[in-house]
């Protein structure tokens, strides 16, 4: 499938009289086939083991365009990173847990950031493969940091509400709690073929995925609300 403009009535250019029907060019939804495309081959085979050609079929485009929207491999690759973390960021915001209760917008974070890692397995293999990398690509772009600049300042803006209203008994920093949250939500995900070996636990099972999200919620609620040691 391309963008080319084509004939639906068959007769050709040569019928006079005729008016020729053309299929109009999307390049949006064109480029988003081709992103789309690319986050699966990436997250399959990191940036060194994907190949363009396959992300092409796959999308449905000739090269011809693919090179037109993303100039070339790195480029793409860059474009992939930015929107798994914006499909992440964006979700977060628009939950607008700062103008929830304190308690009850942490525990909306908390949920959302459990489930949508669990639903999203190729954000972790693409971050995982970047950190193979030393964050080669995802430092060549300012989209990532600004994105998560929104992130920060709601965490922080939780917790200054919660600890000034006696919710919180702690104030801890804000993003070492977030880096706390993400760890507990991450781990079980990003490891889980060699833990549920090693532990001879299904990390997948359902019913252990539900006892380990309300285990993430107990152990970070507990620690903002539980009184501290004198």
């Amino acid at each position: 499938m391309t963008d080319a403009p084509a004939v639906k009535n068959g007769k050709g250019r040569g019928n006079a009289g005729r008016k020729h029907s053309y299929i109009p060019r999307d390049p949006v939804a064109t480029k988003k086939r081709i992103l789309d495309a690319a986050v699966v081959e990436f997250a399959a085979k990191g940036f060194n083991g994907a190949r363009v050609e396959n992300i092409a079929k796959r999308a449905e485009a000739n090269m011809r365009l693919l090179y037109h929207y993303f100039n070339d491999k790195e480029q793409l690759y860059i474009a992939v990173i930015e929107e798994v973390y914006r499909e992440v960021r964006l979700a977060e915001q628009n939950l607008h847990i700062e103008d929830d209760d304190p308690k009850q917008g942490l525990e909306r974070l908390i949920d959302f950031t459990f489930k949508h890692f669990h639903d999203h397995p190729d954000l972790i293999s693409i971050v995982m493969n970047e950190n193979i990398l030393h964050a080669k690509y995802l430092k060549e772009s300012d989209l990532v940091p600004m994105m998560t600049t929104k992130l920060s300042s709601s965490v922080s803006s939780l917790l200054e509400k919660g600890h000034a209203s006696g919710v919180f008994v702690r104030k801890p920093d804000p993003v070492q709690l977030w880096l706390t949250i993400f760890s507990l939500c991450w781990v079980h995900l990003s490891n889980k073929y060699t833990m549920s070996w090693t532990l001879q636990i299904d990390l997948t099972d359902r019913q252990w995925l539900e006892t380990r999200r309300q285990h993430v919620l107990d152990v970070v609620m507990c620690y903002l609300c539980s009184p501290t040691k004198p």
